[in-house]
């Protein structure tokens, strides 16, 4: 009576990872840190990535209304200079720029300038599309190099447990619950770890990827619309 009693009363010990991570010692207690700061740097680049590229495409979204409004190509370059956060702004400022050059070397009576201004416009939109788009892809390779070795190093730190499970068995020649209970219970935490890091840096690298290949789209698009606009109208 008293057994069955104990049984309903008693409460199972609930899981704290924060005291298995305290608890834990050597290698299995670097690697769970590791895991750990992974996870943390994870949820970091997702947030910030996330309203940069939410800021990024508002920008671009406002200086095309911009562009395309039949505003002048110094108002929209003072607009420009005022949103520098602006990828799209940024590529046509670049480009305003150079043609400014092109005009001024024309006015003081260059030879030349026709063909020598167009490729060094082209230059130019190239090397500031390039620039953004460095910008935009920036902290993607950590992302992707957390989703790849998290999951290894919670292996590690499985195979390691499980190691030291064994290893007590044979030092204390019994197998009881209590003996083999630590090392699995490391080894099943640095698993879980692993795959808490992991999966969300896999799934948020796939999508600012995604993000990244329609700005760049949009940047190459536009460089190539500036330069178009530029011959016709500044370069005959």
């Amino acid at each position: 009576m008293t057994h069955a009693l104990f049984l309903l009363t008693a409460q199972p010990e609930r899981l704290d990872i924060l005291k298995m991570v305290m608890n834990a010692r050597g290698l299995i207690l670097i690697d769970l840190l590791v895991l750990v700061a992974f996870s943390i740097l994870t949820w970091y680049i997702i947030v910030y990535k996330g309203l940069f590229y939410r800021k990024a495409g508002k920008a671009n979204d406002a200086f095309l209304a911009m562009f395309r409004s039949g505003a002048t190509l110094d108002q929209v370059h003072q607009y420009c200079e005022s949103n520098p956060s602006c990828p799209l702004g940024n590529v046509f400022s670049a480009g305003f720029r150079e043609l400014v050059k092109i005009k001024a070397r024309e006015e003081s009576g260059e030879a030349g300038t026709g063909s020598i201004g167009s490729q060094n416009l082209e230059r130019a939109l190239r090397r500031s599309a390039m620039v953004e788009i460095t910008g935009l892809e920036s902290q993607l390779p950590l992302l992707a190099t957390i989703s790849a070795t998290a999951p290894f190093l919670g292996l590690f730190g499985t195979v390691w447990g499980i190691m030291e499970s064994f290893s007590t068995i044979g030092s204390m020649g019994n197998t009881t619950l209590a003996t083999v209970a630590p090392g699995i219970v490391d080894a099943l935490v640095t698993t879980a770890l692993g795959l808490i890091a992991a999966i969300p840096a896999t799934i948020a690298y796939n999508h600012f990827l995604r993000k990244v290949r329609l700005h760049v789209a949009d940047i190459e698009t536009f460089a190539n619309d500036f330069q178009n606009i530029a011959h016709r109208k500044f370069l005959q």
